[in-house]
């Protein structure tokens, strides 16, 4: 009796597939283009395959912005190992990283998704938790209120450009006032 072909399964690889669809259609075509059907066919994978990984779409969005998070993590673990001042190190690679998106173009990809997150009560308590999260670990290098001015108008930039409502040029020069702010 011959054997029949068994595809070897890779769960990890299914899993990061599905959240790397998710993102890929949020970016691209906004949330509401999101369906649990939609991510599975972009992924290959049948509805069931996905709803094995995840059980709705909450579960899934909330996976996208975990790996984002995770990935802001290391930019951010990156930049800060590469600052050899330790005062307000969290704030200027926060802002750092602000600034390499701006510079490369790269916050395009990161529009629907951060609009998607601050109309989705879990994802806005995820983020906010994050941030609390990083507020205390950096608090004896970061805690300073004045540092709080940098990282809003920061955070103030990134909104303008995603908005796409001012120049590129203009928001990298303001950014890097913000990281030299950060010195003083």
């Amino acid at each position: 009796m011959p054997t029949a072909h068994k595809r070897k399964k890779q769960p990890e690889i299914v899993r990061s597939k599905l959240i790397e669809c998710a993102a890929r259609i949020i970016t691209e075509q906004g949330p509401n283009a999101v369906t649990l059907q939609a991510v599975a066919d972009a992924a290959g994978v049948t509805k069931g395959g996905l709803l094995h990984h995840f059980k709705n779409k909450n579960q899934l969005s909330e996976a996208v912005l975990r790996c984002f998070i995770e990935q802001l993590d290391a930019e951010l673990g990156k930049l800060m190992a590469e600052d050899s001042v330790e005062y307000w190190r969290f704030t200027r690679a926060y802002i750092d990283s602000i600034w390499k998106d701006v510079a490369s173009g790269q916050e395009e990809q990161w529009i629907f998704f951060a609009f998607y997150a601050l109309s989705e009560p879990q994802l806005k308590s995820m983020y906010n938790e994050w941030m609390k999260e990083k507020r205390r670990l950096h608090h004896n290098t970061d805690s300073d209120q004045m540092l709080q001015v940098p990282r809003y108008a920061a955070d103030g930039i990134w909104f303008e450009v995603l908005m796409k409502a001012g120049c590129q040029k203009e928001h990298s020069t303001l950014l890097s006032s913000l990281i030299k702010m950060t010195y003083s």
